[in-house]
């Protein structure tokens, strides 16, 4: 793990990585397997710096799209105040399923740097459980 990485996880999901990706990147249904979010939408198809507002635990937020190799891979990151988290998402085919991995990187400014392991550790206490709520998510989309 790198220095910034708040945690990794990987689920073996039973569906094909298209149809992963397609609910993936389902911004409106997201609120059903992302712990914290009441409500999520996009500006647009999802494309290279889109832009996508949502509502976490009483907050408005956004994130932006800032890698994407569509099917494959999407990065998508926010920042709040001096605090900045990358949530990568990696799908790879195994047999018909799919292997999707979540690496939360969070960079913290100079001025946070003492509380950068409690922050890192906040961040995966509240989303490691991410990939595991998308698994059943996915497997039970129609």
């Amino acid at each position: 793990m790198g220095a910034n990485t708040a945690f990794t996880a990987t689920e073996l999901v039973y569906v094909p990585p298209r149809r992963v990706w397609d609910l993936l990147t389902d911004w409106v249904a997201a609120p059903a397997w992302m712990p914290g979010v009441r409500e999520m939408h996009a500006e647009g198809p999802t494309a290279l710096g889109l832009t996508i507002d949502f509502h976490s635990n009483g907050h408005d937020r956004s994130a932006t799209v800032t890698e994407l190799e569509p099917g494959r891979s999407i990065t998508i990151t926010s920042s709040q105040g001096d605090v900045r988290a990358d949530y990568r998402y990696v799908l790879e085919p195994d047999g018909g399923d799919t292997r999707l991995t979540l690496t939360a990187e969070v960079a913290v400014s100079d001025a946070l740097e003492g509380l950068a392991g409690e922050i890192r550790e906040t961040i995966a206490a509240a989303d490691r459980g991410q990939l595991a709520s998308f698994k059943r998510f996915a497997e039970k989309a129609p």
